[in-house]
């Protein structure tokens, strides 16, 4: 991401086979302040090199929606998203989308993928970029709630001290 663009929230860092199973991938689903979901690769233990951007979740849906009906989809459809720099990065972003069941292996076809029901993902990303939003975002029952428990628990500190003071003095 440039300088100019607004800062991705990691929602999630995860770990994955690549396709080839010949090394393991790291990669990162991450949220825009207007929530929109990003994936991006992050690292690779083989000696593949690979584009690290982000790339909207929605541009990889329309990607692959955009390959021949009836035909099983590979990583190719994926290589406009990549600016450059590595024909690996498809086949990387394939084995992520496959990790986190949006994509699933089609039987036989040894890069061949389909379309899995995405609303497990949205699900899981949802209540990520929810509860990352409102993380440090104190409501005034939180703030009640909290003061009543410090105020309780300096109650029992306390009387504790108080009792081992009378123990002592016996």
């Amino acid at each position: 991401m440039s300088k100019n663009e607004p800062e991705m929230r990691v929602l999630k860092t995860s770990s994955c086979k690549s396709t080839t199973g010949k090394s393991i991938l790291t990669y990162q689903v991450g949220a825009l302040p207007d929530s929109t979901v990003h994936i991006r690769i992050c690292k690779n233990t083989g000696a593949g090199f690979f584009n690290d951007e982000w790339i909207a979740l929605k541009d990889i849906e329309n990607a692959l929606a955009d390959g021949p009906q009836g035909q099983p989809l590979t990583s190719f459809l994926l290589q406009p998203l990549f600016h450059g720099r590595s024909s690996n990065s498809p086949g990387f972003m394939m084995a992520a989308l496959m990790n986190e069941r949006i994509l699933g292996a089609l039987k036989g076809k040894k890069r061949g993928h389909e379309f899995l029901d995405p609303e497990g993902f949205t699900v899981r990303m949802d209540k990520l970029v929810s509860a990352k939003a409102n993380a440090g975002v104190k409501t005034k029952a939180t703030v009640k709630k909290t003061t009543k428990v410090s105020t309780k628990k300096a109650a029992v500190k306390k009387k504790a001290s108080t009792r081992r003071k009378t123990t002592q003095t016996h």
